[in-house]
């Protein structure tokens, strides 16, 4: 079982982590992209021009990266070995909706998991191919959906540590 001081330094990286997602978010608000989109374009750039793409791409890619930062906390925290392989970024989030016995319970739920699974598969083309290959419909549906994202990983990450709390800060 987790100590309570490993456990307490686990809420700090998370809170943390957490605390730069909300950056990131209150930037795509300022540009008026979160939490719903109500513009047509970036500083003038057409939504669907390769710049604005590469913009919006990085935010949505830095947001992945962020959430994936606190999954493997969480499973260093709690002694589990990271996935290795071609699909380890996807074993890692597949493992946060796995309750372990004696250990810890699930971090976030399958609903949430398909959900980041869609930011997951962004990050993952994002960084392997040209900013001018970004398919921009397919993008800006998902920063459409990056509220819904955000309130659910939130809303299971908070249900968590609520529950984890009772067992770990007795």
């Amino acid at each position: 079982m987790i100590s309570r001081v490993e456990y307490l330094t686990l809420k700090a990286r998370v809170d943390e982590e957490l605390d730069n997602i909300k950056r990131l978010e209150t930037t795509l608000k300022k540009l008026r992209l979160f939490p719903k989109i109500q513009t047509d374009n970036i500083n003038g750039l057409s939504m669907d021009d390769e710049i604005s793409c590469r913009v919006i791409g990085s935010y949505l890619h830095d947001y992945y990266c962020g959430l994936e930062r606190i999954f493997v906390y969480f499973a260093k925290s709690f002694g589990e070995t990271l996935p290795t392989g071609n699909q380890w970024h996807k074993d890692l989030l597949e493992e946060m909706t796995l309750s372990i016995s004696g250990v810890r319970i699930a971090v976030i739920s399958k609903k949430t998991m398909l959900q980041l699974d869609e930011l997951r598969g962004f990050r993952h083309v994002f960084r392997n191919a040209y900013g001018f290959n970004i398919d921009s419909a397919k993008e800006q549906q998902l920063l459409a959906n990056l509220s819904d994202i955000s309130t659910a990983v939130k809303k299971d990450i908070t249900v968590f540590f609520k529950q984890m709390d009772k067992l770990v800060l007795l």
